[in-house]
């Protein structure tokens, strides 16, 4: 966001720019992803019967559709997490961007301390937030997502600064780059505590943004490339194939019985496949039409205003 609209702010800019800016890059795949989901729970009960179960009652959860459609799915209003699943941060990520849009401004103009005094405090807030709630981990989504969000949203807009002023270029070089992959890896392989993974996926955004050896190469490759611009896609879709996938076993199982090895590989593989077909489709075909034409809306309205 400071990247994209740090100057735009700093300098000036109408807000409501911003956010709608905003708005027309997350809801509309957002709507239809929900749509999907929709679909899904009005058809599967057809043909699987047996489907309903107690996920089923939770993640399809009617009185949950409000809260979706308005983005206030993270903000403690339900005790799970409902239809896309992994659409709880897109509306925690929407507010955010309304309380933080100050922030954007401040750490653009700000003295060059700012950076680290703002990721001291951002880590200092997630840190209390998470020994706050019982389970004592970053899994924070349907409850106090938008919190969760906020305070990270203030880390990576202080580590732009940060990067801004030349901090920490010692994590550009190949190796260190490596190495901090290796150790977010580990993190993850021996369940530390998942707070100790934030630190260390700060300095591996600063050294993949300044790298200029083998790894800036490989990231410009065209495949990578690709998955960077559907990545938006990527991300709400699998929850909704998930969804597809997840409801399926159940009849999987009544006529075929338990998965073996080789049949489980087999099931994510496809799973993959999938989520790549139809984010491509979701990319090309509602994503990227529908920014642009929500851009072209707001450019054609505001001339119209001021004429």
């Amino acid at each position: 966001m400071a990247h994209v609209y740090g100057e735009h702010l700093a300098c000036g800019g109408k807000i409501i720019d911003y956010l709608w800016a905003r708005f027309a890059r997350i809801y509309p795949l957002h709507l239809v992803c929900l749509g999907l989901v929709v679909i899904i729970a009005f058809t599967y009960p057809h043909f699987v019967p047996n489907v309903k179960d107690g996920s089923w009652q939770t993640f399809m959860a009617w009185r949950a559709i409000p809260s979706n459609l308005l983005l206030t799915h993270a903000m403690n209003q339900h005790v799970y997490l409902s239809w896309d699943i992994v659409s709880w941060s897109i509306g925690a990520e929407w507010w955010t961007y309304i309380a933080t849009f100050v922030l954007v401004i401040s750490l653009h103009k700000g003295p060059a301390w700012g950076g680290f005094a703002g990721m001291f405090v951002g880590f200092g807030l997630l840190t209390a937030l998470v020994y706050v709630l019982p389970a004592h981990n970053l899994d924070i989504t349907f409850n106090w997502g938008f919190f969760r969000c906020l305070f990270e949203i203030i880390i990576g807009l202080s580590v732009y600064r940060i990067y801004r002023e030349g901090g920490f270029s010692w994590t550009r070089h190949d190796g260190v780059v490596l190495a901090l992959l290796a150790a977010v890896a580990i993190t993850f392989h021996f369940r530390l505590n998942d707070l100790v993974v934030v630190p260390v996926f700060c300095l591996l955004i600063l050294g993949i943004s300044r790298n200029t050896g083998k790894v800036h190469h490989l990231l410009r490759t065209g495949p990578l490339q690709y998955l960077g611009n559907v990545s938006y896609s990527l991300y709400l879709v699998h929850g909704v194939v998930f969804s597809a996938f997840w409801f399926l076993l159940p009849w999987i199982k009544t006529t075929h019985g338990v998965f073996n090895a080789t049949e489980r590989v087999a099931y994510a593989a496809t799973f993959t496949v999938v989520v790549l077909g139809v984010s491509t489709l979701t990319y090309r075909f509602v994503e990227r039409p529908a920014r642009l034409w929500l851009l072209s809306f707001r450019r054609e309205t505001s001339q119209r205003h001021h004429v």
